[in-house]
């Protein structure tokens, strides 16, 4: 069994967007992930409730034969319908910085995120099949940074449509293969750059 996370294709708008949905290369890209998956077996597909995840999970429920499940648990972490220019004046040091300073509640919401994923991890564990879980860099981030023991809140660099490979345990989870672009083409590998600029 693999859990198989994929942080959300290129957005057609950037923080002063509410809920943007996909840009034409973000649909590419999530076009590209539903052709890498294509023939594993999944049992489930979870899905942020925001435009650009349930767009990029389109594709690859469509690939797979599966109904997405919107979960807030694996949602942004900070709201979408915060003003803009908050969100662009907390993104930056929230995302160059550690766990272990955050404030309670983003304490709490790392706890819901990395809950789900275990959770659902060991449920597809359990029954033998393996689990797509659709959503943003930093959700991911905790994921990765739990499996490694990495407090960073940006554990690894993280395209637009890459995948994360790892497994679920009793133990926690394991790491497989972080932040993966080899299904991607050259030209299709984006969001580097948006470290900070409020598109996790």
């Amino acid at each position: 069994m693999t859990i198989y996370l994929v942080r959300h294709g290129l957005a057609e708008a950037g923080v002063d967007a509410l809920d943007p949905g996909l840009a034409p290369l973000g649909r590419k890209q999530a076009d590209a992930v539903a052709d890498a998956l294509r023939g594993i077996r999944a049992g489930r597909l979870l899905v942020s409730p925001l435009r650009r995840t349930r767009e990029t999970a389109e594709p690859i429920a469509e690939e797979l034969t599966l109904e997405a499940e919107v979960r807030d648990e694996v949602a942004e972490v900070f709201d979408p319908s915060w003003p803009a220019a908050e969100r662009q004046a907390m993104i930056g040091p929230f995302m160059a910085g550690k766990w272990r300073d955050q404030p309670e509640r983003l304490q709490e919401w790392r706890e819901r995120v990395l809950d789900a994923v275990l959770t659902a991890g060991l449920a597809a564990e359990a029954s033998g099949l393996d689990l797509v879980i659709v959503s943003h860099y930093i959700a991911i981030g905790v994921a990765i940074g739990v499996a490694t023991g990495d407090d960073r809140v940006v554990p690894v660099p993280m395209a637009n449509a890459s995948i994360t490979t790892m497994t679920a345990g009793h133990g926690g989870l394991s790491l497989l293969e972080a932040a993966s672009t080899a299904h991607l083409a050259p030209e299709q590998v984006t969001g580097f750059a948006m470290i900070g600029m409020g598109k996790a």
